[in-house]
């Protein structure tokens, strides 16, 4: 290969670079098409993991309790984004009275709550969970865990948002269909 071709190769491989970078690429039309930005592919591919992170830590407490596993809903998680963005300035941990089961979690700033972790503390309430009289032991809650378990449900969406004047995040989870009916197991199946 003469050096000549070679440099040109380089000069056509940095030049295809300096468009990626630069913000508007030419289509094959000749037309810029936007390029998304290193910002916003960082920002996809966290919000990817934080929805894998939020998903797998729900599937691994219902393996264990013997229900099946949920799939991630993109409706669910809209639903919880809404919800959580209304929140936002208050950072109340206030339910939607929407149509979907819920499950409501707030932190410190600075704090770290991974989405796993999140969902650990939930799921943790199952200590509070007395099976045999299907209620949670006097004083204790357990209704997070139990929803995250409902034999029924079979999607889960999250949300997470910070919370204006450093109050927080608030973490938002939609279940459909919902549980935690009274009466009625987390176990049991539909009849």
């Amino acid at each position: 290969m003469s050096s000549s071709l070679f440099l040109r190769q380089v000069f056509l491989f940095i030049s295809s670079l300096f468009f990626l970078f630069s913000g508007d690429v030419p289509s094959a039309a000749g037309a810029p098409t936007p390029v998304v930005s290193t910002r916003a592919m960082t920002r996809q591919r966290r919000n990817k993991q934080q929805t894998m992170e939020f998903l797998n830590a729900h599937n691994v407490a219902r393996v264990a309790s013997g229900a099946s596993s949920l799939r991630w809903d993109q409706g669910l998680a809209r639903f919880a984004s809404d919800w959580a963005q209304k929140r936002k300035s208050d950072c109340q941990m206030t339910h939607s009275g929407g149509p979907h089961g819920e499950n409501i979690f707030w932190y410190k700033r600075g704090m770290n709550w991974t989405p796993k972790r999140v969902v650990t503390t939930w799921v943790d309430e199952s200590l509070h969970y007395d099976r045999t009289t299907n209620s949670c032991v006097a004083g204790k809650m357990c209704g997070h865990y139990t929803q995250i378990i409902w034999r029924t449900t079979t999607a889960v969406g999250c949300a997470r948002v910070r919370c204006d004047n450093d109050r927080g995040f608030l973490v938002v989870c939609e279940y459909s269909p919902g549980g935690n009916y009274d009466g009625e197991s987390p176990f049991d199946l539909p009849k």
